[in-house]
């Protein structure tokens, strides 16, 4: 299963996933530059995607990650925070914008 990752420089950089990873984690373990002041608990906001594809399939955002969201800067209706994403089959194929 892979997830493809929009580069800040333009470059696309497909990666293979396991079920039950964070986007965060998966993009970290790739060499794959995502900020994330909080190491991943969902509450500083660096590490905000945009999600190209598969909206759809993602689990709607809690409260506390919306709350996040409303104090990032660029965020637009497909925006998420990758710490919250967490990956499973149906997430196959799925396109990341890194902000």
């Amino acid at each position: 299963m892979q997830v493809t990752f929009l580069l800040r420089n333009g470059e696309e950089k497909t990666v293979e996933f396991r079920p039950g990873q964070t986007l965060l984690n998966l993009a970290h373990e790739n060499g794959i530059e995502i900020q994330s002041n909080c190491e991943g608990f969902g509450v500083c906001g660096k590490c905000h995607v945009q999600i190209e594809n598969l909206q759809e399939k993602l689990l709607e955002p809690s409260e506390k990650e919306n709350d996040v969201l409303d104090r990032v800067i660029n965020v637009g209706i497909n925006s998420r925070l990758s710490c919250q994403i967490i990956l499973d089959e149906s997430l196959n194929g799925l396109r990341v914008k890194i902000m």
